[in-house]
């Protein structure tokens, strides 16, 4: 506002005010109250509260009540849209890596948002210095009491442990979308209404047993990176429209020696430790994505946990569109994977096969699927795209592996 002009912004609508309020970083949006006198309590009916670290803070107690005193000051009968704790110990000026805050606040304050009836729900711990060696991570572990909500849509997760009765979410009705990042996840995650989930490098903690997940309503399921073991998808899920699952390095259900997890070696974890015998004959991932209509799969060359869910051969009667991603040819899983989808997909209508980069490493003892006949998925099969940098030797084998199957060549694009 220039020096004796009017001030136009404060004539605005509280709408529009309040719509600018939920850009800002609570600390700051609390700053605009010395503005004027129309501003002076604006910020307490704010429709969102983005929690954030506040640039110079060295007094981590200071912090704490903040937030503590930002909560319980807002306008009780103003709605609240969205609230956000987005820390990174980045935004704090300590002297290290440090976060001014514990599992106790954190709890408290993400309990106290609940209350305050939100659409969007964010519970975020993004931060660099936390880890203390390659691979090792911290966690805010959040009460182990269930949520209940009659308006949250979306919850968001990252780097927070959350275990079995604040995994089922039978109290919240209108949760829609939940998304895990790096989460320690101890329990079963269980919803009749939830139609979204992803979960990326989620930390499955449940042993003895492997964590189940059972969506019967779900429409869209990213799983990506799964620790440890690999969670059962429970039961078919008849409304699944898409699905994302890449499995790689970092679980454990893998093995150098053998595809089917029985290498024989009672050393091996990935065959015999924790967690290995539950379900062991029984599917774990392929019978809940059994009814999925899209799928994008990537499977590491030592992980057998797919390949053993192949041994059962179930059908995918609803899937027309298939990505096989870093996909290898000479790899005898790959080969499995991609003869048990076209010989179990009667509806496929397009294929596509992304190479891998680098060749993968065999594991030492195969127990290949081996297809027999023509694929009935072949006939249905309008297009095939293959990806890969250059047309090599692994190229030309990919044409040989699905003329073999009766694809015409015409139908295949590189």
């Amino acid at each position: 506002m220039a020096s004796g002009g009017a001030d136009r912004i404060s004539a605005l609508l509280d709408e529009l005010l309040h719509h600018v309020l939920s850009f800002l970083p609570a600390h700051e949006a609390v700053r605009t109250c010395a503005l004027a006198r129309r501003w002076r309590n604006l910020w307490r009916s704010a429709p969102a509260l983005r929690v954030t670290g506040v640039k110079g803070c060295k007094n981590s107690a200071w912090f704490v009540n903040f937030v503590q005193t930002l909560l319980l000051r807002r306008d009780p009968g103003s709605h609240l849209d969205s609230f956000e704790l987005d820390l990174d110990e980045r935004d704090f000026d300590f002297d290290k890596p440090f976060l001014p805050v514990n599992e106790w606040h954190v709890t408290r304050w993400f309990r106290h948002a609940v209350t305050c009836g939100p659409r969007v729900l964010l519970a975020l711990r993004t931060t660099s210095g936390i880890y203390k060696n390659p691979g090792d991570y911290e966690t805010l572990d959040l009460l182990n009491a269930p949520l209940i909500s009659r308006h949250l849509t979306r919850l968001e997760l990252q780097m927070v442990t959350v275990r079995g009765r604040m995994l089922n979410f039978s109290g919240c009705p209108a949760l829609v979308d939940l998304k895990m990042e790096e989460c320690d996840i101890m329990g079963n995650i269980y919803s009749p209404f939830l139609k979204r989930l992803s979960i990326i490098l989620g930390h499955f903690q449940t042993d003895p047993f492997r964590a189940r997940i059972c969506l019967p309503g779900l429409v869209s399921l990213e799983l990506i990176g799964a620790m440890r073991r690999a969670p059962v998808l429970v039961e078919s899920m008849p409304l699944l429209v898409s699905a994302i699952v890449r499995l790689d390095s970092t679980c454990v259900d893998s093995c150098p020696k053998n595809d089917n997890g029985d290498c024989h070696d009672r050393e091996c974890y990935g065959c015999y430790g924790a967690g290995a015998y539950d379900r062991r004959g029984q599917s774990v991932l392929l019978n809940g994505l059994s009814e999925v209509a899209e799928l994008e799969l990537s499977v590491g060359s030592k992980v057998f946990i797919v390949n053993r869910d192949l041994k059962l051969c179930p059908t995918f009667s609803k899937l027309k569109t298939l990505l096989l991603s870093e996909w290898c040819p000479g790899i005898a899983s790959d080969l499995n994977v991609l003869s048990c989808f076209l010989n179990h997909s009667p509806i496929l209508e397009k294929l596509t096969l992304q190479l891998s980069e680098v060749p993968k490493d065999a594991v030492e003892t195969q127990r290949s699927y081996t297809p027999s006949g023509q694929s009935i998925a072949c006939s249905h099969v309008k297009i095939v795209v293959i990806k890969c940098h250059e047309v090599d030797a692994r190229a030309h084998k990919v044409l040989n592996i699905l003329s073999a199957y009766g694809i015409a060549l015409e139908k295949i694009n590189i």
